[in-house]
């Protein structure tokens, strides 16, 4: 998680990302998920520590056009991970 648990809309806290490091050190076959604060301004931080599957409520549901939101942010996630696009 890279916010406090229990609501949506909270600020993200890079603090948290060196344990998204370590679990893609540990495990690089694994799919590892981020939660939280996650939005277009924060994306490429997520990914870069190995973050592969991203949770992004409100970056989604209270954007304009969510689905403009989803194919940017998964644009960012495929880059920074070195993948192709789906």
């Amino acid at each position: 998680m890279t916010v406090h648990p229990g609501f949506g809309g909270q600020k993200f806290m890079a603090s948290e990302l060196p344990k998204v490091s370590a679990l893609r050190a540990r495990y690089p076959e694994l799919n590892i998920e981020v939660d939280g604060g996650l939005g277009l301004g924060t994306i490429d931080q997520a990914a870069e520590a190995g973050a592969n599957v991203i949770v992004a409520g409100s970056a989604v549901f209270g954007a304009a056009d969510p689905a403009d939101v989803i194919l940017k942010l998964r644009e960012a996630v495929q880059k920074r991970r070195g993948q192709s696009k789906a």
